[in-house]
């Protein structure tokens, strides 16, 4: 697996707004010039000077909830597997299920909250 770049575009004007576009994430900052590029962009600012804080403080709290969220699905999804291949040894391969229809149905969404 080798890592793509992630492109970021930033743009206040008109002018702006295809180069907004195409980057996976593009950022608008409301100008003299209107409010095109902000109505295009993924996140949208006043001024240039919010840029640092966008960048530094806001991208790293997402990298950092990112990898808590992964971490927290990997491991719930061992837990998970663990318990079935011990209940396998414990029906005696018996095929029969542990949990419910329901249970499976609705694993994700009781244990993310």
């Amino acid at each position: 697996i080798s890592p793509q770049p992630v492109t970021l575009s930033i743009g206040d004007g008109a002018n702006d707004v295809p180069m907004i576009q195409e980057a996976q994430v593009g950022v608008g900052i409301s100008g003299r010039e209107g409010r095109q590029a902000v109505n295009a962009a993924d996140f949208a600012i006043a001024q240039f000077r919010f840029l640092q804080r966008l960048l530094l403080v806001h991208g790293r709290l997402n990298y950092r909830r990112m990898c808590k969220f992964i971490l927290y699905s990997f491991w719930k999804n061992a837990v998970l597997t663990l318990l079935l291949f011990y209940y396998t040894f414990l029906s005696g391969f018996s095929g029969t299920s542990m949990f419910d229809g329901y249970v499976w149905t609705s694993f994700n969404v009781i244990l993310f909250f």
